[in-house]
């Protein structure tokens, strides 16, 4: 079997045993058996990029395949510190050849393949492209649903606890029902924008606070306004106020798990506005977490009334934001789901579309000969079954030529396999477009024979047919020199023809033999010439 047959079938039986497999598991190990059945491939390593390393997760050796979830991290890599200098490479390794295989996704190296080979023929390492796209396709699915799984699971906690946070404020006094409304209406809220601005709005009506404002922690100790309240207790957008967290009194408290500090407040301390003192009074500092980490703070106090705490007031505020938290962090969860299922959906429709890519081009390979490019022999089997049904239902003739170089062993034997295979590349060139009529199939049926298939014509224009691809295999001129050939020194062919109008009796298989034997008498007959079977 040539090495691009081998290839061909390597792909049309990996691409079906994928097809039926369930997991990423058996998929590597399906690829490490087909590489060995088709190559005889001996050795086989999988390696995968992570945050903290390069990572190993398939080997095949001498022992057999071995797959290990969660992959085993590697000590020594030092030839794959380099994602960027790794390219497809097909390269001698004492006396093993060694296949490597970069597997990219978007411009970016996520893992590397490597096929030990003893030393033969094999196809270069571009032919294992398609083999190293699927692969890196594959593991990329595979860390993305992973991803989402944990996404989804950080979603569900959150919203668990937000539960029973509900839970306890229907058990509160009835002081605690304010909280119970806002929370419901922050549930409402279309956006988190939105939520923000009710959480401000409704906290400072329910909760019996004059002004309220909530500011969200940035990076690099910097926060940023969202909502707030202006000197006359108007709800107001803040989101242009941005500046590095001020160190005063209730920093650490309320950034600072271990102290837990929820809730930090002070009397008679100055109050502020856009950075001034406008006034004095209590002022209370709120903090809002995800899990162990400081998000942000919702400040308020009595400036416009200077109403007094109330005894109920620090367990409200503490309550208030709880739920804030929770919402704010199911807000960014739901928002953070939402962006990673786009760009699932976007990965899959790339991978199906790149799949169905792959598919075409291994279809249309499958159907050409490797050597000449015309049709091969399993498209004609169909062709001439469908033709054949067609012929019987419609009573029509159907014609079939088999053409056979002549003495083409011997014109191997002079000039070589490479004159050969070039000398049978043109010929099949002329003689696939000599009939263009609806329905006609020519292609190569095996070594130097091909065949034209004629439906709907008669033996009459089979022979015409037939005598058009003699001259025009003489009209080649391609130069020979055999001393059992008579007449001029060039490449001929010699035509076999047959015509049958189907019927129940007869089978496809016959008009194939009749157009054989009128061949053979061809052939008999002195070659370069055509004989329709009688």
């Amino acid at each position: 079997m040539t090495t691009q047959k081998r290839l061909d079938s390597f792909y049309q039986r990996l691409l079906t045993q994928w097809g039926k497999a369930h997991g990423f598991r058996p998929l590597c190990e399906l690829t490490c058996r087909n590489l060995s059945n088709s190559f005889g491939a001996t050795q086989a390593r999988l390696t995968i990029a992570a945050s903290s390393g390069w990572q190993l997760l398939l080997k095949m050796d001498d022992s057999g395949i071995h797959y290990q979830f969660p992959p085993k991290p590697l000590n020594n890599s030092k030839q794959l510190q380099s994602t960027r200098a790794l390219r497809r490479s097909l390269e001698q390794q004492g006396q093993l050849i060694r296949l490597t295989l970069p597997l990219e996704r978007r411009g970016e190296v996520i893992g590397l393949f490597t096929i030990d080979f003893p030393e033969q023929p094999l196809p270069s390492s571009q032919e294992f492209s398609v083999l190293a796209t699927l692969l890196a396709a594959e593991i990329d699915s595979g860390q993305l649903s992973e991803n989402i799984q944990r996404e989804h699971h950080s979603r569900k906690s959150a919203e668990k606890e937000l539960e029973i946070s509900q839970q306890e404020t229907q058990q509160l006094q009835e002081q605690l029902q304010a909280l119970h409304d806002i929370s419901f209406k922050l549930w409402r809220a279309s956006s988190k924008d939105d939520m923000l601005f009710t959480a401000v709005d409704e906290g400072k009506k329910r909760l019996h606070v004059d002004r309220m404002a909530i500011f969200l922690f940035r990076g690099e100790n910097r926060m940023q306004g969202t909502y707030g309240t202006d000197i006359h207790g108007n709800t107001v957008n803040e989101h242009y106020f941005e500046r590095e967290i001020p160190d005063l009194w209730f920093t650490q408290l309320t950034q600072d798990r271990t102290k837990s500090e929820y809730l930090a407040i002070e009397n008679n301390t100055p109050l502020y506005h856009d950075l001034k003192q406008v006034g004095f009074g209590w002022s209370g500092f709120i903090s809002l977490w995800d899990g162990d980490t400081p998000i942000g703070w919702i400040a308020c106090d009595n400036l416009l009334t200077g109403m007094p705490l109330r005894s109920y007031h620090q367990q409200i505020l503490k309550q208030f934001g709880f739920i804030v938290s929770q919402h704010l962090v199911r807000r960014q969860a739901e928002e953070k789901l939402l962006n990673l299922n786009k760009e699932l959906e976007r990965r899959v429709c790339e991978r199906t579309a790149e799949l169905e890519r792959v598919n075409r081009k291994l279809k249309a390979i499958s159907r050409l000969d490797p050597l000449t490019s015309v049709y091969n022999r399993r498209v004609f089997d169909e062709k001439l079954n469908e033709e054949w049904r067609r012929a019987e239902r419609h009573q029509l003739p159907l014609s079939l030529l088999i053409v056979d170089v002549d003495h083409f062993k011997a014109y191997n034997d002079s000039y070589g396999h490479a004159a050969g295979d070039q000398c049978l590349k043109i010929i099949a060139n002329t003689l696939a477009g000599l009939e263009n009529r609806a329905g006609a199939l020519f292609a190569r049926y095996g070594g130097e024979e091909f065949v034209l298939l004629l439906p709907g014509q008669d033996q009459s224009a089979a022979r015409y047919t037939a005598n058009r691809a003699i001259e025009a295999i003489q009209n080649l001129q391609l130069p020979r020199t055999d001393i059992r050939q008579e007449g001029p020194q060039i490449v001929t062919v010699s035509i076999g023809l047959s015509t049958l109008i189907p019927t129940q009796e007869t089978a496809p298989e016959s008009l194939f033999k009749q157009a054989d034997i009128a061949l053979y008498e061809a052939k008999s007959s002195g070659r370069n010439q055509a004989i329709a079977y009688s």
